[in-house]
């Protein structure tokens, strides 16, 4: 492990609702950003309450897991050996590391936005890249934490109405004020439903971000997940090595320093300026 401080890029991702495929995007564009950049990567899901993703690829192995952690994040001792050390490694080929979600339901309550905030700085030092995986309920230090903290926010949502209107709307709307989203740099994902009324046009015209390319998922990944493939399914030929490819060329250095350079986000629109616009969807 390098021991020297490096300056990560922090993205978080955050879904409008839950269980709509946010961790997906979120761990694939992991995937992707190792595999296309060499860098390391750090993936911390911050869900407090509900963590899947060691099912998903079929890991079980207590050590990395959130909740071991939280001793030394109560009283500030976590240091980069001792993170690194909790971390699951995603393959022998790859700079990708997993640190799983909080196991205890019970123990939500017990994580502040200081101690998680801690983990992120700690993180922010020992990777290349840290991506924030968190709820897509506001009322939890996970997600504020990862708002706070990041540089890039990827927000998930579908081309259902009440999903890219009202819970954007809930949530993303009223607090991002308070947390002065408008600072960031903000990206969507729309994913797409099979027989939805609205196309993702519609979904994007109502945001004030960035456009990522809407996602559809396969059947044959939805399979993956019941068997804790979903590594297996990312690496094999066809679909699965293919998905999402795109999405860490948003976030590699050349992209970043061509937007820092060029674009103009539509972010700098109020957030009272899109809430208006979404009321105007019939």
């Amino acid at each position: 492990m390098n021991p020297d401080e490096r300056s990560s890029n922090v993205i978080t991702f955050l879904g409008t609702t839950p269980n709509i495929g946010t961790t997906l995007i979120a761990l694939a564009t992991g995937v992707r950003l190792a595999e296309q950049t060499h860098k390391r990567v750090a993936y911390l899901c911050l869900n407090l309450k509900s963590s899947k993703l060691h099912r998903y690829i079929g890991v079980d192995e207590k050590r990395a897991s959130l909740d071991e952690l939280l001793p030394h994040l109560r009283n500030e001792s976590l240091n980069q050996q001792l993170l690194h050390h909790a971390m699951h490694r995603y393959s022998s080929t790859l700079e990708l590391y997993i640190l799983f979600g909080n196991r205890y339901r019970e123990t939500a309550e017990f994580y502040g936005v200081e101690e998680l905030t801690h983990l992120i700085e700690t993180a922010r030092k020992a990777y290349d890249y840290v991506l924030l995986d968190v709820s897509a309920y506001w009322d939890n230090a996970g997600t504020i934490s990862a708002l706070l903290e990041a540089e890039r926010i990827i927000v998930a949502t579908t081309d259902a109405l009440s999903h890219f209107q009202e819970d954007y709307l809930s949530w993303i709307g009223v607090m991002g004020g308070h947390i002065q989203l408008d600072s960031k740099a903000l990206f969507y994902a729309v994913i797409k439903h099979r027989g939805g009324l609205y196309q993702p046009r519609h979904c994007y015209s109502q945001f004030a971000g960035e456009e990522l390319p809407a996602v559809t998922i396969p059947f044959s990944l939805y399979e993956a997940l019941d068997r804790g493939e979903l590594k297996q399914w990312l690496k094999q030929r066809g679909e699965g090595s293919k998905w999402l490819s795109s999405y860490a060329k948003h976030f590699a250095p050349a992209a970043s320093e061509r937007a820092a350079g060029s674009r103009k986000l539509k972010r700098n629109r109020s957030l009272s300026a899109a809430a208006a616009m979404l009321f105007k969807q019939d």
